[in-house]
């Protein structure tokens, strides 16, 4: 691809240049501490999974790759590399938000992330929260939030690890990071890389997926210093994405798309007494080219900035009251060959407490107020519960009101765009059940999500398509996760993962289920380890998914796996090497109809801890 070279090049000489022993994990170190701390103090009437690195490992091409095998979530995806975009009980991509260390960062083009441009590692800590976030995370947190947060300490911290891997379809990856901390500074760098000619069969079709060469590259810093009363952070990242798009069984590709996304994070957090106060300031960037033929120079693109300026105020009594404040200002210019040059302008007010009443029970109440130059948003506000009832088995309940505002292309596309939308908006509830038997772990969850003035794009006069503001769904399932781990003496362990959804999303009008929503989904994960030998059998199954709205055609149930191991050698400097077998009954399946996913491939890889 176009800047392999140089990417490849910076990769490899961040690798030669440090050279320090390496710590297991910094999440293993005491007093870490989160960038986006509202996430654990206000989210204790809410499901809250956290995948460690040992899981992102095992499947980190993507965050779609990550959360497939490890969540709930289904994604569509146009092809191995391509477009992906997720259905989270039941909702559409637009109504997943993906917070980056307590930010917001959905495109202001079309309101969504795809998953595919986001690497998954060089993140102290990938977290899911289900159900409605729309008071502390804004638009788009409705079916539930995506967090890729970093976090930092002042403990003593020498580490420096190397990755490099190669797989079938010519696919060559690489990562490097390394953590220092020193009087009172932290600081992590971290760069990963992978490409790929992408040319897999389609398995019993006599055909090969052409045109879906990818390319993507990340780069992360992120920064700490201890003050006085406080502490200062920095975060920053950079992710370029070239990708050629791929054709379908009916279709030959030519297009192709590339991405420039910046993030920059800067927080000053101060304590006063029983006060901590925050101020942070945020600046986002994102550019794209789309080209209709990827060998012509001719292309149509846009870019945005967004600037989010904060306050914040927390208070904490008798360690049974915490109270948080906060304003929040956010400016957005864009411009783009389909949409004009257009500007948003909203301010925030959010009300956060949580109150523990004894060890056994605790609430929390949370409001927000957004006020926008371009419509009016509404008041939103969430309650949540959770209730210990035993040492074993504990009881939580939430209930909430959220919200997507219209996107820049839903308003302002030049063929279509209306700028009489509304807000979508949602009143949805959740009833959840913690279990646990010796070293057996459960988590059932039932909820209910209902869903008006949804925006949907419809066919208008002379076949011209405008999104307007008639939709309206009701969403509700079960969600299961199951976790066991066993040791056997000092040198063995068995450890599995397992999750199960049954989600039932329908379109109050025609009486149907939505467009890739399937009924079931299951994953779950077998890891055996003896010493410094592991391997895992790693299973994902999906149940059909309609592919039209009439509900007459879909994508068929699949059932795939993967096998995997890796041994660390005992030696100074540490060397971890091993091998993954995907799909391996070589499987055919499609996520989105007629783009048909990889057949059976392989992935070794060596990792250092110098």
């Amino acid at each position: 691809m176009k800047q392999l070279s140089f990417h490849i090049i910076f990769v490899i000489f961040l690798c030669t240049a440090s050279a320090y022993a390496q710590l297991d994990s910094i999440q293993r170190l005491p007093e870490v501490m989160l960038t986006d701390s509202k996430l654990i103090h206000f989210s204790k009437g809410f499901k809250l999974e956290k995948l460690n690195d040992s899981i992102i490992e095992k499947n980190a091409a993507s965050l779609t790759e990550t959360l497939r095998y490890n969540s709930s979530i289904y994604f569509k995806e146009n092809g191995f590399g391509m477009v992906s975009s997720p259905s989270f009980r039941g909702t559409n991509a637009a109504q997943t938000a993906v917070i980056w260390n307590g930010v917001n960062i959905n495109s202001v083009f079309t309101g969504q992330t795809d998953f595919n441009t986001i690497s998954p590692l060089n993140y102290n800590e990938i977290a899911i929260r289900s159900g409605g976030g729309g008071v502390q995370f804004g638009s788009g947190a409705v079916g539930g939030s995506v967090h890729l947060n970093n976090s930092y300490s002042f403990k003593k911290i020498d580490s420096t690890k190397i990755g490099l891997c190669f797989g079938s379809f010519s696919t060559l990856g690489g990562n490097a990071s390394t953590t220092q901390t020193w009087g009172d500074h932290y600081l992590n760098v971290g760069l990963d890389f992978i490409s790929s000619e992408n040319d897999y069969e389609y398995v019993g079709k006599n055909k090969t997926n052409n045109h879906g060469q990818f390319l993507r590259f990340a780069a992360k810093v992120n920064e700490a210093r201890k003050l006085k009363r406080g502490v200062a952070t920095w975060n920053s990242e950079y992710t370029y994405n070239d990708r050629n798009f791929s054709g379908s069984l009916n279709t030959i590709g030519k297009d192709a798309y590339n991405d420039i996304a910046t993030r920059n994070l800067w927080q000053l957090q101060q304590n006063a007494g029983i006060f901590n106060t925050k101020v942070s300031v945020a600046h986002l960037f994102e550019q794209y080219k789309y080209f209709p033929n990827s060998e012509k120079p001719l292309y149509t693109g846009g870019k945005a900035n967004t600037f989010i300026g904060t306050f914040q105020s927390e208070v904490f009594l008798y360690r049974k009251l915490r109270i948080h404040g906060k304003v929040e200002y956010t400016f957005v210019d864009a411009e783009g060959d389909n949409v004009g040059n257009h500007s948003r302008k909203t301010l925030a007010a959010v009300f956060l407490l949580n109150h523990k009443i004894s060890e056994k029970f605790n609430y929390g109440i949370n409001l927000r107020k957004e006020f926008l130059n371009d419509f009016d948003n509404p008041f939103l506000f969430s309650a949540d519960a959770k209730w210990n009832v035993s040492k074993n088995y504990a009881l939580r309940l939430n209930g909430s009101k959220n919200y997507r505002v219209p996107t820049f292309n839903d308003l302002y596309w030049y063929a279509g765009g209306n700028v009489d939308l509304q807000p979508e908006t949602s009143y949805q509830v959740e009833l959840g059940q913690e279990f646990s038997i010796g070293n057996l772990k459960a988590d059932v969850a039932a909820y209910y999500i209902s869903s008006e003035d949804l925006i949907k794009w419809i066919p208008g006069n002379g076949g011209i398509w405008q999104p307007e503001n008639i939709h309206s769904t009701r969403n509700y399932g079960v969600e299961a996760v199951l976790g066991y781990f066993v040791k056997f003496g000092n040198l063995q362990s068995l450890d599995f993962n397992a999750n199960y959804s049954y989600t039932k999303a329908e379109d109050l009008q025609k009486e149907k289920q939505l467009i890739y929503v399937p009924f079931h989904k299951a994953a779950g994960t077998l890891e055996y380890n003896f010493n410094s030998f592991s391997a895992y059998f790693q299973g994902l199954f999906n149940g059909e998914a309609f592919t039209t709205t009439d509900n007459s055609d879909r994508v068929e149930t699949y059932t795939i796996f993967n096998l995997g191991a890796e041994y660390r050698l005992p030696c100074i400097p540490k060397i971890t090497f091993g091998g993954r077998l995907k799909n391996v009954f070589n499987v055919y399946y499609e996520n989105v109809a007629y783009r048909p996913m990889p057949s059976r491939n392989i992935e070794i890889f060596l990792n250092f801890n110098i």
